[in-house]
């Protein structure tokens, strides 16, 4: 059996690790976004980037 404080311990590190997955995509999607504004508008219709 499992003490309830290491129990406790392992969810919630375990959320963590799931929250800064999410977070980290969420970051990288946003970075793309930027990197695909700061293109020109022709490039961005060449890429097929919509807005």
């Amino acid at each position: 059996m499992i003490p309830v404080g290491v129990g406790r311990g392992l969810m919630s590190s375990m959320k963590r690790m799931a929250n800064q997955e999410i977070t980290d995509k969420r970051q990288k999607k946003i970075q793309k976004k930027k990197e695909a504004g700061q293109k020109s508008l022709i490039a961005r219709f060449l890429l097929g980037i919509r807005f």
